[in-house]
């Protein structure tokens, strides 16, 4: 897969790249051996029943590939329980904010689900639930638990809960590739203080910059911060 990474330099000037890698946790750790942090990495991982349906295309016959997309057409959740990539929730801030504040607390029913939550929105303060003893040996079977989508539920939570179902989908994708649970989560704590430092560092250039273009510099801004899923000045 091709991504596309954003970063600053040491003079603080943004940069942006391209990067082939298998999944965007795999991206970040190789852009991380060259030296890059990046702020954000654009790009959706392969999803499993699409890799599925790529290998079926190549290795079958014309009518048993058209079959086989077919099937995994069919397969696909109904589009409110599709996973996303990380996003910023929309909706009511109140609900949100308070769903925040107490980590989703009876959202989800596992330790792992809620961990991932407080990593769902780019460049948030990461305020995870406080971790219990042998929690995480508890997280490959969490993992392999449904994810439930209850009927009714809020839309702010319902978007969350899609997010979290990417977010277990790249988890599996980085253990596919080698990767160790810990190492995801120590990968998810960098991610989230990159795009914090980001935007705080955005405010201050915005700030500079008001003196000579005026309110246009946080216009600027804000269109760029939308484009990279981060929250607006």
């Amino acid at each position: 897969m091709k991504y596309r990474y954003f970063y600053q330099t040491s003079k603080n000037e943004n940069r942006d790249g391209w990067i082939d890698a298998p999944n965007r946790a795999e991206a970040y750790a190789a852009l991380r051996k060259r030296g890059i942090k990046p702020y954000r990495v654009a790009g959706d991982d392969p999803s499993p029943w699409r890799r599925r349906g790529l290998v079926a295309a190549a290795a079958a016959a014309p009518v048993v590939a058209a079959a086989a997309a077919f099937a995994a057409a069919t397969l696909l959740p109904p589009k409110d329980e599709t996973p996303l990539p990380r996003r910023q929730i929309g909706g009511d801030a109140a609900a949100v904010f308070a769903g925040v504040e107490d980590c989703w607390q009876g959202v989800f029913d596992t330790r792992l689900d809620r961990r991932l939550a407080a990593y769902a929105q780019p460049g948030w303060i990461a305020i995870p639930p406080e971790e219990e003893p042998g929690e995480r040996e508890n997280y490959a079977n969490d993992l392999a638990a449904k994810l439930r989508f209850p009927r009714g539920e809020r839309a702010e939570t319902r978007t969350l809960r899609r997010i979290v179902a990417g977010m277990r989908g790249e988890l599996s994708v980085y253990l596919k590739s080698g990767g160790t649970i810990n190492g995801y989560l120590d990968f998810l704590e960098e991610r989230q203080n990159d795009e914090a430092a980001f935007r705080r560092n955005a405010r201050e250039i915005v700030e500079a910059a008001k003196e000579k273009v005026g309110e246009r510099a946080e216009i600027d801004m804000n269109a760029r911060l939308r484009a990279m899923g981060l929250p607006e000045l």
